[in-house]
């Protein structure tokens, strides 16, 4: 009789390599010389073992596509959690931007100085223009105040000049914030802390897009000797 051979044999041959193997080992009288009611047996058995290799390859096959779902959900999620992350970065980006902001010239904050009289800090150079010019801006009705010193830039002998000829008794200085404006008595306060936690946050971050460049002013041990005069 010719060999049987059954679509399931066709469609997974190394599975159905796998049953008749196992069928191999079945006891075999020759074929030629089975009855027909022992083949019929024989070929039950075989059937048997096929199936028994059609449902193992069923089982494998939904475990590996319950895996890759899986795999797909954690990717997914990994992906959702990523983006997350990078909105909580934009946002956390344009906080610190505007945070470590300088109140006059809207860039983050260099070298920050803090006002003891009201609190608020600014840039050591933006602080310096504001109370140069707010200077400049008194001597400039006065007539009998020589002409060179009502012009820029403000010394520190121009304002020794001013003081010790008695052309102004005192200088007149605000905070530079419009809702502000407290009046400045005292000279302000480098504040280092801030500074240190600013350059801190910068190297991590990245500096914001218009930070101004570094240590552009003066560092000379008094540094507002040109603002504040000491007699």
């Amino acid at each position: 009789m010719a060999p049987v051979h059954s679509e399931t044999q066709r469609c997974s041959p190394c599975k159905g390599r796998s049953a008749l193997s196992r069928a191999s080992n079945l006891p075999a009288d020759g074929d030629n010389d089975l009855e027909p009611k022992d083949l019929l047996q024989k070929m039950s058995q075989i059937m048997d073992l096929l199936e028994e290799d059609v449902k193992r390859s069923r089982r494998e096959v939904q475990k590996l596509m319950t895996e890759k779902e899986t795999a797909e959900k954690a990717h997914a999620n990994a992906k959702g959690a990523e983006e997350d992350l990078r909105k909580i970065m934009e946002r956390f980006r344009a906080t610190h931007a505007d945070t470590v902001k300088c109140g006059v010239c809207q860039r983050c904050i260099d070298r920050p100085f803090t006002l003891v009289d009201c609190g608020h800090s600014f840039c050591y150079g933006c602080l310096r223009k504001w109370f140069h010019n707010s200077l400049l801006r008194q001597l400039r009705w006065r007539d009998t105040i020589p002409a060179h010193l009502k012009q820029k830039p403000v010394t520190v002998a121009k304002l020794k000049e001013l003081f010790e000829n008695k052309h102004i008794y005192t200088a007149h200085y605000t905070c530079p914030i419009a809702g502000c404006l407290t009046d400045v008595e005292n000279k302000p306060i480098e504040n280092d802390l801030a500074g240190n936690m600013i350059n801190t946050v910068n190297d991590i971050l990245g500096s914001p897009a218009k930070q101004v460049d570094a240590d552009p002013h003066l560092n000379e041990p008094n540094v507002w000797a040109d603002i504040f005069y000491d007699a």
